[in-house]
This record gives structure tokens, sequence and C-alpha cells, in this order.
């Protein structure tokens, strides 16, 4: 039930990001939410929950990253491992921390996304990594908690492990 629910969620958000989210864009700089709740998630549910939501979320971001299928799996993947990381070691009910982390993950996908399509001789407009980053933590301010109260609900607890 619990998969079930985080594909749904992630798809719903995957659809928002690339339909409703362009319209709030600010200079062409718009946050996204998918990454938003797979870090949020990470950092609450640790390393196992990292793993399938950040390269879940990434190859639902390859659909539309014409460049090289997989690059967003691979960041996403190895920045909600370190979200993982930084939830080991938190106070995951205050929103401080958090909304830090992810202000500073946000970046560092934005570095590993063109470090590696700079190996690969694409260019892409880095100048909008911080900017992303400081929306994506301004919408962490408020969905957080949501996301946190979400994750302690009876549904998203393992019941039974196979």
């Amino acid at each position: 039930m619990k998969r079930v629910i985080l594909i749904l969620i992630s798809l719903l958000l995957f659809i928002i990001d690339n339909t409703f989210m362009p319209f709030l864009a600010i200079k062409g700089v718009y946050p996204s939410l998918l990454i938003i709740f797979a870090l949020s998630y990470s950092i609450i549910n640790g390393y196992y929950e990292a793993i399938l939501i950040g390269v879940f979320a990434g190859l639902l971001q390859d659909i539309y990253f014409f460049n090289g299928f997989g690059i967003n799996a691979l960041s996403n993947m190895c920045i909600c491992l370190i979200g993982a990381k930084i939830g080991e070691n938190i106070f995951k009910e205050k929103s401080f921390a958090p909304v830090i982390s992810i202000f500073i993950l946000s970046i560092l996908k934005g570095i590993i996304m063109f470090v590696i399509l700079f190996t690969l001789n694409i260019r892409i407009n880095y100048f909008n990594i911080p900017f992303v980053a400081l929306y994506n933590m301004i919408i962490t301010i408020f969905v957080y908690k949501k996301i946190y109260n979400f994750s302690l609900k009876p549904y998203m607890k393992n019941s039974r492990n196979f």
C-alpha cells in the first residue's frame, strides 16, 4: 500500500511540475515539487526509502530530459542518500535543518547535473542553480511539516516485511 501511494504522489507531483509550475516561474526559474518531496521523504524515512524514491523520481524526470536518460535518476539517488544520512543526525520534527538541507542538496543536484553534462559536452545554464535551490527551499518551508505528518500515518509505516 505504501509503495502504491508513493508512486501515485510522485506521478501527481511530476505532472504538476511539468504543467503548472512553469506558470509560477520567476525569470524562467521554478521549483521542483517532486525533488522537494523526494528529499523530504528521504530525510524522514532513511536509506532504503531514499534509494527507491530518488531513483523513481529521477526516472520520471528523465522522461523529459532529452540529453541523457538516467542522469536524473543517478543524481536524485545520490542526493536522496545524502538526505537520508542527514536525517539520521537531525531532529526530523523540527523543520529548520531539513529546509536548509534541501537548499544545499538542491544546489548539489545542480552541480552534479552540471558536471555530468559538462563531461558529455552538453551546456546548460548553470546560473539558475542557486535560484532553483532558493525557490525549492521557500516551498519546503511550507510543505515539510505536511510531508512529515504524512510519513507518520499508519498506512505509511512498514507493516509487513517479506
